[in-house]
């Protein structure tokens, strides 16, 4: 547990994208594995997490804001997080510490052959199919598509929220889970979430990497009225998945996040598309959530239940994917 004066020294520190700081960069910032338990539950979620990155870089201050589901992901959150490392923030050109609120996804890959086993058991739910274009060039990528499932088992409404790269991954992986069927059983309400993996047999083994986002400031109405929202965009990475450039495809409400989104992108960074075993540059899809009761209000201190209107006016932080 945090005390009361450690509560009161993480709300004195700068966040990190305040005006007056240049943030910190990456040096070394790699995804959490995915907790064994976890997998086979086949649970999958979310971890909030709030840390500070101190003046050598390393992370210091650290503690759990929220996650979902509870008791599965966040030990792995934050060892994960303990061993990232920054080229820390500065000030008149001076080193200093500052916090960082982010969230770290946790979510069941499907690996994409590109020639099925015709050993293998038919299978109840299908991979996408490998486009053969894709093959022939040595390209290799994923999708991540979003879906409800209603009581008949039939899948509504399908939507790709992540592709690295744009382009036939994306139709494959869409056209499969349309034509996916689940037991009464099975059927639940809410979003479901599937990630594809397009790897080829010959390439080296490498265990799949996160989308990896930074915080922005959350538009202190949405804050204070509870508006929830999210931003489609498409972006340009190179080679190390860190963007380039982005734009708004389609934002709901219209307007609202559209700022808070494209500082999110530009600081971000996406697992890479492959071709030849390379990495490379490539245009990607990325969707962005923002959920209200998951970000500080303004003046909310650090013990403070997200979601709370406080004193003051330190901009709230969030950052979500979809």
């Amino acid at each position: 547990m945090l005390g009361e004066a450690g509560a009161a020294e993480a709300a004195a520190w700068l966040a990190c994208n305040a005006a007056s700081l240049r943030p910190p960069t990456v040096v070394a910032r790699e995804a959490p594995p995915y907790p064994e338990s976890a997998r086979l539950a086949g649970a999958e979620g979310y971890v909030e997490v709030a840390f500070t990155v101190l003046r050598d870089g390393h992370v210091g201050w650290l503690r759990i804001v929220a996650a979902e589901p509870s008791g599965f992901f966040e030990a792995a959150a934050l060892d994960g997080v303990r061993a990232w490392r920054f080229e820390p923030a500065r000030q008149d050109g001076q080193p200093v510490e500052c916090r960082i609120q982010t969230r770290l996804r946790f979510t069941l890959t499907d690996t994409v052959a590109v020639r099925p086993d015709p050993r293998a058991a038919p299978a109840v739910r299908p991979a996408p199919v490998y486009p053969e274009s894709a093959r022939i060039a040595g390209l290799e990528g994923y999708v991540e598509v979003a879906f409800e499932v209603d009581d008949q088992g039939r899948v509504r409404d399908p939507e790709v929220t992540l592709a690295m790269p744009r382009g036939e991954f994306e139709t494959a992986a869409l056209a499969t889970v349309r034509a996916w069927r689940f037991t009464a059983d099975e059927a639940a309400p809410g979003t479901q979430t599937r990630r594809f993996e397009f790897s080829l047999p010959d390439s080296y083994p490498r265990p799949p990497a996160a989308t990896l986002l930074a915080a922005a400031p959350l538009p202190v109405e949405a804050c204070t009225q509870r508006i929830g929202g999210r931003v489609k965009l498409e972006v340009d990475t190179d080679a190390d998945g860190r963007i380039t450039a982005a734009r708004i495809l389609e934002a709901t409400p219209a307007g609202l996040f559209d700022a808070a989104a494209l500082s999110i992108a530009r600081n971000s960074r996406m697992a890479p598309a492959f071709q030849n075993g390379v990495p490379m540059a490539a245009t990607a899809l990325l969707t962005l959530r923002f959920e209200p009761d998951a970000a500080r209000c303004p003046g909310e201190d650090a013990d403070d239940p997200p979601g709370r209107p406080g004193r003051g006016s330190a901009a709230p932080t969030f950052s979500g994917l979809r």
